[in-house]
């Protein structure tokens, strides 16, 4: 099994971890969320561009900075938090993209 992973890293040269990989192609909101950050976005700003609510978009933020795949800026103002995609996110958007997952 384990070789099977490893081949499937090489085929199709996947960069990012398969199971944050797994999580975020799991998630058509993650995956709106992470494709809508080309810019730095507030909350509000991403409920409006996804038609997401904003309860759904507050949740997965969370789950998506906790894999690391977002950074959250001014965390502590109840307005103005500033959302980016990270380095890691970056990578997870590319392998999406390079291999039509």
């Amino acid at each position: 099994m384990e070789s099977e992973k490893t081949n499937f890293y090489q085929k199709s040269k996947i960069r990012s971890d398969l199971e944050i990989l797994g999580k975020v192609l799991a998630s058509p909101n993650k995956k709106k969320i992470m494709y809508s950050l080309n810019t730095p976005k507030t909350p509000k700003e991403l409920s409006k561009k996804t038609n997401l609510n904003f309860p759904t978009i507050s949740k997965n933020l969370k789950i998506l900075e906790k894999l690391d795949l977002i950074e959250i800026n001014n965390k502590n103002l109840r307005k103005g938090k500033l959302i980016f995609i990270s380095k890691k996110g970056m990578i997870v958007i590319e392998d999406i993209q390079k291999n039509n997952l």
